[in-house]
C-alpha cells in the first residue's frame, strides 16, 4: 500500500509528519484493490508479450509437474500422458473457473493467459519462500511437501480471485503468507521424511487452521486497516479462529456428538475451510465501510486510528453474522444423518445455544 512510507515518516516525528492532505490520501480507498480484470497487459503489450507470456506458463507447468512425470518415467508413454494431463486438469480447472468469473476467455483469451502466467509463477516463487521456512533447499524438499506446499498456495490465490482481489497476485509482497511461514517455523523435524506428509488428528487441524488464517491475510494484503507488523495479525487472526472455531465450535460439537479423534479432525477441517472463507469475506466487506467512518471522525481522532490501527471489531462482528448461520447447519446435519449419536443437553452450553 502507498501509506507505509508516510507513516513512517509520521512516526518519526519530524519535519514530515502527515499534512492534513496527506491524512485524507491515507483514506481515499484507492488501494483496496486490484481488480482481476485489470491484471493483464494492455492490449497494445498483449501483441508484443504473447510468445513470452506462453513460454512462461508453459515453463511453471511443466515445473509444477516435473515430479509427477519423474515418477511415472517407466510407465507406458499414454498412460503418463494421460495421467499428467488429468491432474492438470485438477489443479488447473479451479483456476480456470475463478478467473473467468472477471474475464472472458471468448473474448479476451489472451488475457486469461496473462493471468494464469501470473498466478503459476506466483505459486512457484512462493512455494520456495514456505520450503525454505522449513530449513530445506529446493532440492532438499521432499516431493510430498512441495506438492502440499504448492497446493496450499494454489487454493490460496484461486479463492483470492473469487473475490476479486487481483493485488495478492500482483504484489510481491508475501505478508499473506505469515501463517504458512510460522507454522514451518514450528514444525521442526516434520518436512525431513521423504516418505510422505506426517498426519495425525492434531495436525490436520493445525493445517487447516494454517490455512484459514493465510486466507485471511490475503485481504489484509489488499487492506490493513493500519495495523503495520503483518506477523501480529496473522497471530491474531489465528488465535480468534481457534478460540471461536476450535474452543467452542467444535468442542461443543465433540462433547455433543461423541466424535472420536478421526471424526472431530475431519469435521473441524471443514469448519475451519468455511470459518476462513467467512473471515476473509467479512475483511473485505467491512474496509469500506471502516473508511467511510474514519471519514467522518474528527482529525485528531481519524490521525490516531490511521497510525495505531485501526480496531477489528467491526469485521469479528461481520464474521459472526454469516458463521452462526453454519453453526446451526453443522448440527443440523449430523443431527439429520445420525440422530442418534445426539447426547442430551446440559446446562445453557454453547452446543445447546447452536440448536
Amino acid at each position: 500500500m502507498s501509506k507505509g512510507i508516510l507513516l513512517e515518516e509520521y512516526l518519526k516525528g519530524g519535519p514530515e509528519t502527515l499534512s492534513d492532505s496527506q491524512l485524507d490520501m491515507q483514506l481515499t480507498g484507492e488501494f483496496l484493490g486490484t481488480p482481476i480484470s485489470s491484471l493483464a497487459a494492455a492490449p497494445e503489450d498483449l501483441a508484443r508479450s504473447q510468445t513470452g507470456v506462453s513460454q512462461k506458463t508453459e515453463q511453471a507447468i511443466h515445473e509444477v509437474f516435473a515430479q509427477i512425470e519423474s515418477a511415472q518415467e517407466n510407465a507406458e508413454a499414454v498412460d503418463q500422458a494421460v495421467k499428467t494431463a488429468s491432474h492438470g486438469v485438477k489443479v488447473l480447472a479451479p483456476l480456470l473457473n475463478a478467473i473467468t468469473r472477471w474475464v472472458d476467455p471468448k473474448s479476451d483469451p489472451a488475457a486469461v493467459e496473462v493471468i494464469m502466467g501470473k498466478v503459476l509463477g506466483r505459486v512457484r516463487r512462493d512455494s520456495l519462500v514456505v520450503a525454505a521456512a522449513y530449513g530445506l533447499s529446493p532440492a532438499d524438499t521432499p516431493p510430498w511437501l512441495t506438492s502440499q506446499i504448492s497446493g496450499q498456495i494454489m487454493e490460496l490465490l484461486v479463492t483470492a480471485i473469487d473475490r476479486n482481489n487481483g493485488l495478492v497476485i500482483e504484489s510481491s509482497d508475501t505478508s499473506y503468507l505469515a501463517p504458512m511461514l510460522n507454522l514451518a517455523l514450528e514444525a521442526n523435524g516434520l518436512a525431513n521424511s521423504s516418505y510422505g506428509a506426517p498426519s495425525t488428528p492434531s495436525l490436520q487441524l493445525i493445517n487447516a487452521l494454517t490455512l484459514a488464517s493465510a486466507e485471511v491475510m490475503s485481504e489484509y494484503h489488499v487492506f490493513s486497516y493500519f495495523h503495520e507488523n503483518p506477523a501480529e495479525i496473522a497471530q491474531i487472526i489465528s488465535d480468534f479462529l481457534f478460540e471461536r472455531v476450535i474452543e467452542t465450535t467444535l468442542d461443543a460439537m465433540t462433547e455433543r456428538f461423541n466424535l472420536n479423534d478421526n471424526e472431530r479432525a475431519y469435521f473441524g477441517t471443514s469448519l475451519l475451510r468455511g470459518a476462513g472463507r467467512i473471515l476473509a469475506d467479512a475483511w473485505s466487506k467491512s474496509a469500506s465501510l471502516a473508511l467511510d467512518h474514519l471519514k467522518e471522525l474528527p482529525k485528531d481522532v481519524r490521525r490516531n486510528a490511521v497510525v495505531s490501527g485501526y480496531p477489528l471489531d467491526t469485521v469479528f462482528l461481520e464474521f459472526e453474522k454469516a458463521y452462526q448461520g453454519l453453526e446451526i447447519s453443522s448440527v443440523s446435519a449430523i443431527r439429520s444423518l445420525s440422530p442418534h449419536r445426539e447426547t442430551p443437553k446440559k446446562g445453557a452450553s454453547h452446543a445447546q445455544r447452536m440448536g
